[in-house]
């Protein structure tokens, strides 16, 4: 019995110190796991703060600055604190610091010329319009733009045509087929779910509904979009004739029967002043500024040289850039327009006694009917106390003009897209589908004729499609009501010129929808000369989201949702968003494009 008792003490003893070991070793492992995060959260935060000190990038003499057509531009920076440590560009840049980079390069020293990176374009006309001016004034400074590249599609060939030469890889690729529009229709996916769509719209050019009830576009959607082309290519074959020396008609019969396609065409053609590899461009680069072949030239990117500039204006005196950026939504949200978030910055504006005048930069297809009078109604308060001059960037239509109205003056560019004075509503039955695809059915028991109006399960009868076609009618007379005051028409006037008809920012001006042409910049200029202002500060509203908030965002809530979403669904993902973003305008009135064209 006390053996017994020897081997079970013998046993708890031996227990208790292999306990005391692995208590050690877990709370050594949990220290060194501790003191792991605390190293990376500081170096996160050492990277952040170096960011946030606003340290400039130091440039070197005999620079060149490069512009990188393959880059995205963005209506506003947007930082990356992560940029050092993941080797990732430190900020997608916005087009008004891209154009403040190359005005700054104009007089700066040590920036000697300006290297295009030619490739793939995914931006709009209008912004390459503003960069290709942008170079265009450059060049009065007599320092060398030159352009290169592998692949060159039209966009990038747009704003290269403004510089001295455009050189092409010999077995690369250069496009000069002409523009297109391409819509994508869901009729037939909406048809095989067994969803019926009802479209209501005033306008006989507002189109938003056809992608869902039509399989191609209707005829009066056609022919507005081909006089929007007309325009843009128009636009493009001055710029291309003005390089090469032929005239547009030419140039319009040599893309219309395919003539330039390798880079030997370009060249026989004049596109291009020679197809040579990239090491040669490296050497015509080193010639220009005059060092030897064996020294390395100081390339600066866009984004680096933006962080160089150093604003020499301090003054008491402010203009605030309010964008609107986006899809115009009801309620809150941090992407997009959303009407109670936007309606917070313009009141932050109002409030600032420093700020005397407001740029209203707008890059919106439109929205939400409701969402573009609530912000036209805000944005009518904030001009009792301060002038809102308009700057209309790719896109500022249907809603995006309904908000624009609100402004003393209004000024586009040539292929910015506006118009769109119209409204469109479509209601959903999802009744068949419920019916056959899951079995469900639905009824109703109610108190009055209106009373499950309205309905998702069943179709509607025509006393609600009166009601619904009489709503539209008085939005859309509002809408007309705000042009006609913005504009000094009369309604008559303004509805010849609505219907929901898209237009080009060169017809707009012709029509007297815009005052004039120009970017922020000259909206700048017309604030200040309004207020009699010879120094400003320039303030941004809202405040651009760094990269890494983004980054905390996407990992939670509807972020990582559509992540999740777009890596099950793949390809048909884009067809998943259209039926989402059709289910969530059910029962809204829009006041929206028919489409966020891409013109290529």
């Amino acid at each position: 019995m006390g053996v017994l008792l020897n081997s079970k003490a013998i046993f708890v003893t031996n227990i208790n110190k292999n306990m005391k070991q692995f208590f050690k070793i877990l709370f050594a492992c949990l220290c060194a796991l501790i003191l792991f995060f605390l190293v990376v959260f500081f170096s996160f935060m050492g990277v952040i703060a170096g960011a946030s000190n606003g340290e400039k990038t130091d440039v070197q003499k005999n620079s060149v600055l490069m512009i990188d057509m393959n880059e995205p531009i963005g209506e506003q920076t947007i930082k990356n604190t992560l940029g050092d440590l993941t080797g990732e560009s430190t900020s997608i840049l916005g087009l008004n610091d891209i154009l403040a980079s190359i005005k700054a390069a104009k007089t700066d020293d040590k920036i000697k010329g300006i290297y295009v990176k030619l490739g793939m374009s995914q931006n709009g006309w209008a912004t390459l319009q503003e960069v290709k001016n942008a170079l265009i004034d450059f060049k009065t400074s007599k320092k060398f733009v030159i352009a290169y590249g592998e692949i060159c599609d039209q966009k990038s060939y747009y704003v290269a045509a403004a510089g001295d030469q455009i050189y092409i890889n010999p077995v690369g690729d250069i496009e000069f087929n002409g523009l297109s529009i391409t819509g994508t229709f869901f009729k037939g996916t909406i048809d095989k779910l067994d969803i019926k769509t009802e479209a209501f719209h005033c306008g006989k050019y507002k189109g938003a509904y056809e992608p869902y009830k039509l399989e191609k576009f209707s005829e009066p959607n056609r022919y507005q979009l081909s006089v929007i082309l007309s325009d843009f290519y128009s636009e493009f074959l001055k710029t291309v004739s003005l390089k090469t020396g032929i005239d547009t008609a030419a140039l319009a019969k040599m893309a219309n029967e395919g003539v330039v396609k390798f880079p030997q065409d370009a060249l026989k053609n004049k596109f291009i002043d020679a197809t040579i590899f990239g090491d040669s461009v490296e050497s015509i680069l080193r010639e220009k500024l005059a060092i030897k072949a064996k020294d390395k030239i100081n390339m600066i990117s866009a984004d680096d040289y933006a962080g160089s500039i150093v604003s020499k204006t301090k003054s008491k005196d402010k203009i605030a850039i309010l964008y609107a950026n986006g899809t115009i939504n009801d309620g809150e949200g941090d992407e997009d327009i959303h009407s109670k978030t936007f309606i917070k910055e313009i009141r932050k504006i109002a409030k600032d006694d420093d700020i005397k005048g407001v740029v209203l930069r707008i890059n919106s297809p439109g929205g939400s009917a409701l969402a573009s009078e609530i912000i036209y109604h805000e944005l009518l308060q904030l001009k009792k106390s301060k002038p809102i001059i308009v700057s209309m960037g790719n896109y500022a239509a249907s809603g995006g003009y309904y908000i624009a109205c609100a402004a003393d003056s209004i000024f586009a560019d040539e292929n910015t897209l506006t118009g769109s004075i119209g409204v469109v509503g479509v209601m959903m039955n999802f009744g068949d589908m419920m019916k056959n695809k899951l079995g469900v059915t639905t009824d109703v028991v109610k108190t009055s004729t209106y009373a499950d109006f309205p309905a998702l399960t069943r179709p509607m009868t025509d006393l609600e499609r009166n009601w619904i076609q009489g709503y539209l009618d008085t939005i859309y007379t509002t809408f007309k009501s705000r042009v006609a005051l913005a504009r000094n028409l009369t309604m008559e006037q303004v509805e010849e010129l609505a219907q929901g008809h898209v237009y080009s920012g060169t017809l707009a001006q012709k029509i007297k929808l815009i005052d004039g042409f120009g970017n922020v910049n000259r909206a700048m200029a017309s604030v200040a000369t309004t207020l009699k202002l010879k120094e400003y500060e320039i303030e941004e509203f809202p405040k651009p989201i760094d990269k890494f908030e983004e980054i905390l965002n996407s990992v939670s809530g509807k972020k990582k949702e559509d992540a999740i979403l777009r890596k099950v669904l793949g390809e048909e993902y884009v067809v998943y968003k259209e039926i989402q973003k059709l289910r969530s305008r059910q029962n809204h009135i829009q006041a929206i494009m028919p489409w966020q064209l891409e013109i290529k």
